[in-house]
């Protein structure tokens, strides 16, 4: 029975046992690491087609001020953290399995990242800034 090779079928001869050149190696190997799924390329793809996904069904943008137009500026935001299991970041939605994300989601709006800033630190909005510096103004002229 004659061997042939992996990729292009022909006929291989002498020492060679799946390839019948570097070329159909290289291929090989190629087309072998696009069909993997824990390649960090086919992560890669996962995670970003599952973020388009989830911020489709969220209403694809901020739910504050409906910035829709990068993907790494809109973040899902956990309403009540007490509730949250994890994070709904890249590296969890391309390895978690899609219901259970699903899940978590749902425990979540979408924000963009200015909008989700403001939501973690609402102390630091410019007015209040503005006068907690005017007390510590008033406080280091009285000390002097």
């Amino acid at each position: 029975m004659e061997r042939q090779c992996i990729v292009c079928q022909s006929a291989i001869s002498g020492q060679k046992i799946k390839y019948c050149s570097n070329a159909c190696k290289q291929k090989g190997h190629y087309y072998r690491i696009k069909e993997q799924t824990n390649t960090y390329f086919s992560q890669t793809l996962r995670s970003l087609k599952r973020k388009t996904e989830l911020i489709r069904l969220m209403g694809g943008g901020c739910a504050t001020c409906g910035y829709d137009r990068n993907l790494s500026a809109l973040h899902f935001h956990h309403v009540d953290a007490n509730l949250k299991k994890f994070k709904l970041d890249m590296r969890v939605l391309s390895n978690k399995k899609w219901n259970l994300i699903l899940e978590e989601a749902k425990k979540c709006v979408l924000l963009c990242s200015n909008c989700h800033a403001e939501e973690h630190n609402p102390e630091l909005f410019i007015p209040s800034v503005q006068r907690i510096l005017r007390g510590a103004s008033a406080e280091e002229s009285a000390d002097a």
